[in-house]
């Protein structure tokens, strides 16, 4: 019996993880996340890399934007984003983001842009 409710509980979670992970993946493109960190969360020069980072790590920091709490410009206009994030949606977005793997995104062939391009 102990075995049956383990696995019934093992899988509960294993499914609220994959939903709370789509969700989250659904957010970070919905809400732009991606026009400044990356489709894979990697990140650039000016922005932080977001993929798989801690999940604690990156609920508090999305907490601390909603709130107003900011040092730098680029917080600062992350406060604007963060401040429609609801609880959920912070939960939803540090899974995705904590458990985030690399997209492959193929190049775009010249064929396609006769020549110009890539």
């Amino acid at each position: 019996m102990r075995f049956i409710i383990i696995f019934v509980f093992l899988m509960t979670q294993l499914f609220a993880s994959s939903a709370a992970y789509n969700r989250g993946e659904a957010l970070f493109f919905v809400k732009g996340c991606s026009s400044c960190h990356g489709p894979s969360a990697e990140g650039s020069s000016t922005y932080p890399r977001l993929a798989q980072k801690p999940k604690k790590y990156l609920i508090r920091k999305l907490k601390d934007f909603r709130t107003g709490k900011a040092i730098t410009v680029s917080q600062q206009m992350m406060a604007q984003f963060a401040n429609a994030l609801s609880d959920e949606n912070i939960e939803d977005l540090a899974t995705f983001l904590s458990k985030h793997k690399r997209v492959e995104i193929p190049d775009v062939s010249d064929d396609y842009l006769g020549g110009v391009g890539s």
